[in-house]
């Protein structure tokens, strides 16, 4: 990358004002999957340990799911 241009002045006071933002806000963003993926890992954790087939899905997982679906809540 030699051949492309350094950064320019409004790119890095940019950057200099997101940096602000997550020193003084933190960073601790979760993705909106978080709660979906822990019902696939209760699941996968409920079959034996030699089964290939994950156990069926069961009524919280369709919970989760539907939370999922529905988009994140109205604050």
């Amino acid at each position: 990358m030699a051949d492309t241009a350094p950064p320019g002045a409004a790119f890095l006071d940019g950057l200099e004002i997101f940096a602000r933002y997550v020193r003084a806000n933190g960073y601790g963003a979760h993705a909106p999957t978080g709660r979906l993926e822990s019902e696939v890992h209760r699941l996968a954790a409920r079959a034996p340990p030699s089964s290939v087939i994950v156990a069926r899905p069961d009524r919280q997982l369709v919970a989760a799911r539907d939370r999922h679906r529905a988009g994140p809540a109205p604050c």
